[in-house]
């Protein structure tokens, strides 16, 4: 587990998938060697959002333990990103009550995310693509770079278009997928939700 904090700018476009097509693709990045696995985990994740709607996140899995503030909503391509290592799930459980405390009616229902990351080197820089499944929300795909600056979203956003595009992947609609988080947060499941 890193017990470093980290402060960067997530450049990143996500595409929503299918079951097929995620089946597919997970079956062709495990058995293509220009996609190296990284990581696989399954993630927990609860969230808060403030009052310009920035994303306060708590997570946890077997090798993470963390807090997360994202500055802007999800559609954003490039966000600030810090990241703050907890040492204990006594810990998560204090950083729990304090969110709670001062986020009151703020609290939006968890995920449950398994992920499998790869690198993949492009032009010259190593990208990571992230397979999604979120329980009852959406299969995702997800190319990131992260970043020192956010002007080097320049760079990287057409990098990033070019390898969805490699995949056979199109940009998620932000309008839509906000829809339907917001059905997610109401309670209920949109996992087959049309693309």
């Amino acid at each position: 587990m890193n017990l470093k904090p980290e402060a960067f700018y997530e450049i990143e476009l996500k595409a929503i998938l299918s079951e097929e097509k995620y089946n597919e693709l997970k079956e062709y990045l495990n058995s293509n060697d220009k996609f190296k696995l990284i990581n696989t985990e399954s993630i927990y994740t609860d969230f808060w959002k403030d009052k310009d709607r920035n994303d306060l996140r708590l997570r946890h899995s077997d090798k993470t333990i963390e807090f997360v503030f994202k500055k802007g909503l999800i559609t954003k391509i490039c966000r600030r990103e810090i990241k703050i290592p907890l040492q204990s799930m006594d810990h998560f459980k204090h950083w729990e009550l304090v969110l709670d405390s001062m986020m009151t009616n703020n609290r939006e229902r968890g995920t449950l995310k398994h992920k499998q990351e790869f690198v993949y080197e492009f032009k010259g820089y190593k990208y990571v693509i992230c397979l999604q499944f979120i329980e009852q929300l959406a299969r995702l795909l997800e190319v990131e770079f992260l970043a020192e600056r956010e002007e080097e979203s320049a760079i990287h956003e057409p990098n990033l278009r070019m390898i969805l595009a490699e995949l056979g992947l199109a940009l998620l609609d932000g309008d839509k997928y906000m829809a339907r988080v917001h059905d997610f947060i109401d309670g209920k499941d949109t996992i087959n939700y049309p693309i």
